[in-house]
């Protein structure tokens, strides 16, 4: 009888070991196209109850000095930031410091009463309505590479907001000014900057020795990778003088985030309260949950729940997701800005996920079962506040959704009634439930963006010369100028020449590049005043015809 369970169990063993072999030559194969001599690349590490179970360097951390990167390279993590600084929120909040139910103005008096408290939780899910700061510099015509800003810089642009994007609390908009104001809370509140308050209750306790946020441009980080971008067939770099921190600017490695993995899933008993405080998603105002937690993204993908978030930066992207049923999670962290990690974590996870020894049932309906006229869907809709085009069609039966810049259309599959998502990408969904405030809204991996239907204008049935002229507005202190040039509408302002628009709705323009300008008529049908938007996160800037 021994033998026989020796056997078993030498038989189970040998399966496993073949089993994560072969997921290993799998995955080598997904990252071989990476592999590229004298080039940036990227660090992975897969983690499972606990463990890195894959890792692997890709690339250099430095052409120059012909340093490869490793799982001990120190990345720009960007936005996966953000789950860090709700975490110094969670250590505030624990010490009865303050509460997630707190006016911020009671710590940030310079920002307007806009009659409706904005509350800390607010700036923590994104429901804060607070616009986004980097498309509102980049309205200004702000240059990234000659102009400085900080913390306070962002403070000083929130304080001059005439309004909000939205009510605080109705919906989620994401803009990174919500974690840049909780930083400036948080450094008040504790009399400590940002990087030694996580340091000392957040990185030393959980010995992620090589992790911290960059709060100085005097700050030397050794051991970082430096980012890169492909212009012309040769690799640059750029030198920033920001020292804008909270909402990203924050480093770390791969062998560090594992061990912060372990907090995410829950295994981490001493941050157990943490785990959970991070993954609490509140209620909108029309009763639905969130799918922005506090610093992460918390979403379904083929039956699991998944915890995440994704950064994005000059010369570099990452990804960080986990499973948290499955004890499993993934970190990809590059320093070349056109290596896109999520959809690579989504096939490594499909890796997994496909092993029919841990699958869990999918309960997706075939569409003969749910929304049956798909008629009701097809349309032509536009992103609200943003020019962004959005086309729904039916062809051969199955209906498809297509971008204004996309060649061909993508497959729905619905599993909810008014919900579908790609035939090719669980991770993006489209719920058709109506409101007065929108008709469409698409979740990339949790991250909302609204849109209203409507019917586009064709350009040759616009008065291009109604709209020429100068525009100023006061909030930005800044004058757009359009003019008519090749009878099409064209825009010029500070740092930004010759930009040629296309017509959206009546009376609208916009850039191709999520940005709307919206003319505004009197009594007597002149063009006063024209209305910005932009990204899906500004609203409503006013600039008057002068």
């Amino acid at each position: 009888m021994i033998r026989v369970v020796l056997l078993l169990f030498s038989f189970l063993a040998f399966y496993l070991v073949q089993g994560q072999e072969n997921k290993t030559e799998k995955i080598d194969a997904l990252l071989q196209s990476f592999e590229k001599p004298n080039s940036p690349g990227l660090s992975i590490g897969i983690v499972q109850n606990g463990k890195i179970v894959y890792s692997k360097g890709i690339g250099l951390a430095s052409i120059k000095n012909n340093i490869s990167n490793n799982t001990k390279t120190i990345f720009s993590i960007a936005s996966i930031a953000k789950q860090f600084t709700a975490s110094c929120i969670w250590v505030l909040a624990q010490e009865k410091k303050l509460s997630l139910e707190d006016d911020i103005r009671k710590y940030l008096p310079e920002i307007a009463n806009y009659g409706t408290p904005i509350k800390i939780k607010h700036l923590l899910n994104h429901t804060s309505g607070i616009r986004n700061y980097h498309a509102i510099m980049d309205l200004q015509g702000f240059d990234y590479d000659l102009e400085y800003y900080n913390n306070e810089t962002v403070l000083q642009l929130a304080t001059k907001q005439r309004g909000l994007n939205n009510k605080p609390g109705e919906k989620v908009l994401y803009s990174n000014t919500n974690y840049n104001l909780l930083t400036t809370i948080i450094e008040r509140v504790s009399g400590k900057n940002l990087n030694e308050f996580a340091t000392e209750k957040l990185f030393k306790p959980l010995q992620m020795n090589s992790s911290c946020f960059k709060v100085s441009n005097k700050q030397i980080i050794k051991n970082k990778a430096i980012e890169y971008q492909l212009s012309n067939g040769e690799y640059i770099t750029n030198t920033s003088t920001q020292e804008s921190y909270g909402a990203g600017s924050m480093a770390s490695t791969v062998e560090d985030l594992a061990k912060w993995i372990s907090v995410l899933n829950g295994i981490n008993s001493e941050f157990k309260s943490l785990s959970n405080f991070l993954i609490q998603c509140e209620k909108l105002e029309n009763r639905e949950k969130a799918k922005y937690a506090r610093g992460v993204m918390v979403d379904n993908y083929k039956g699991y729940q998944t915890i995440s978030h994704s950064g994005y930066s000059w010369g570099g992207q990452a990804q960080l997701i986990t499973l948290p049923e499955k004890n499993l999670g993934i970190i990809i962290l590059t320093n070349l800005e056109s290596i896109n990690p999520t959809p690579i974590s989504y096939q490594i996870l499909d890796l997994f996920l496909n092993d029919t020894t841990i699958k869990k049932p999918i309960k997706v309906k075939k569409n003969k079962d749910l929304n049956k006229n798909l008629n009701e869907f097809i349309g032509q809709f536009k992103e609200i506040n943003s020019d962004m085009k959005m086309e729904i069609f039916i062809e051969n039966d199955t209906l498809k959704s297509k971008g204004s810049q996309a060649k061909k259309g993508v497959s729905l599959l619905s599993f909810e009634k008014n919900k579908f998502q790609r035939i090719n990408n669980e991770s993006v969904k489209y719920d058709f439930t109506k409101s007065k405030e929108q008709d469409l809204i698409i979740y990339f991996g949790g991250t909302p963006f609204y849109f209203k239907k409507t019917q586009f204008v064709k350009s040759e049935n616009v008065k291009i010369d109604e709209f020429v002229g100068n525009y100023f507005s006061e909030e930005l202190n800044t004058t757009y100028i359009f003019f008519k040039k090749d009878n099409k509408l064209y825009l010029t302002y500070k740092n930004h020449e010759n930009i040629a628009l296309s017509t959206v709705e009546i009376d609208e323009f916009g850039n191709n590049a999520r940005t709307s300008y919206q003319f505004i008529r009197n009594g007597n049908n002149q063009i006063i005043s024209m209305k910005l938007s932009s990204e899906g996160t500004v609203k409503d800037i006013r600039f008057i015809k002068q």
